[in-house]
């Protein structure tokens, strides 16, 4: 049987851990525009795209895509910019394409090609483990940026899947109470269970005016105008959905309240376990279905 082959594209430190993982399982792997990283002595670092999907069956994209919308996401700055367009017309039919996730259309262009293409971001077993290594990034940048005790907080945390509920579980034990907002019955009567409060919009005014916390997981506007203005100007506000996050960007210009928008936290705190977890669904989905 021949010897799986990759190509890693772009990213931060998570696509260079990713490509340790994957050397030492067995894997050729080729890296373009990757960090710059001490990698070991077998893996190949090319700086041309096409040199580097000549060879590989498979073609991992970094996580998030893109930032700007146009350009493959690179956290090296000193590399070149590489358009998205260029990708795309570089991948050969029968290559397969994984990537955390990726837009409707940017899936069917690729499949149009006769690429097998693989988005490993809600597969239950990653999507799981990612949520904790974030729980644990978010508390890092809470007690960063907040000026009092988490033990005296009250936290509203707007959604409940994945990450909240991973979100919950982490500092339910350290905040003084924390309220969630989730509009599916079962997972409100899980968060129930294990000791966070769900609310409804109707009981906005009685909890948002003593919230000290807002911890949004939900990439769409959940708070209105009429309620942001409900918080205490000592809120402060964490932002980890992905685009297009949960509030305007200029919140603290538009209400004077503490907004942070924090995506990505697996990538900055906790890049190699996070590059191993990707690397391991790349596996599975290798032996399983390629």
């Amino acid at each position: 049987m021949a010897k799986p082959s990759i190509a890693i594209l772009g990213g931060d430190l998570r696509q260079c851990h990713s490509a340790e993982y994957l050397h030492s399982c067995g894997w050729d792997v080729t890296c373009f525009h990757t960090p710059d990283f001490p990698y070991h002595s077998g893996i190949t670092v090319e700086n041309g795209l096409r040199q580097a999907l000549a060879q590989a069956n498979t073609m991992l994209l970094p996580t998030p895509l893109t930032k700007d919308g146009v350009h493959l996401f690179q956290a090296d700055g000193q590399a070149p910019p590489c358009r998205l367009e260029e990708i795309w017309e570089s991948v050969t039919p029968k290559q397969a394409v994984a990537a955390h996730s990726l837009a409707k259309e940017q899936a069917a262009l690729l499949e149009r090609k006769g690429c097998r293409v693989f988005q490993f971001g809600q597969m239950p077993v990653f999507a799981r483990e990612n949520a904790s290594l974030t729980a644990e990034g978010l508390l890092s940048e809470l007690i960063r940026y907040t000026p009092f005790s988490l033990s005296s907080a009250r936290a509203l945390l707007l959604g409940y899947g994945c990450c909240g509920s991973a979100i919950g579980t982490l500092l339910h034990p350290i905040c003084r109470s924390i309220y969630v907002l989730e509009q599916d019955l079962e997972k409100q009567s899980l968060a129930e269970k294990k000791g966070i409060c769900p609310i409804q919009k109707e009981d906005f005014s009685t909890v948002l005016p003593h919230c000290s916390l807002v911890i949004n997981t939900i990439p769409a506007a959940v708070l209105e105008q009429e309620w942001i203005q409900e918080l205490p100007g000592s809120c402060h506000i964490f932002d980890i959905a992905s685009s297009p996050f949960g509030f305007p960007e200029h919140l603290t210009e538009d209400f004077l309240l503490p907004y942070f928008r924090l995506p990505g936290l697996p990538g900055r705190f906790s890049p190699e376990s996070s590059g191993q977890a990707i690397g391991k669904m790349i596996e599975r989905i290798t032996d399983y279905v390629i």
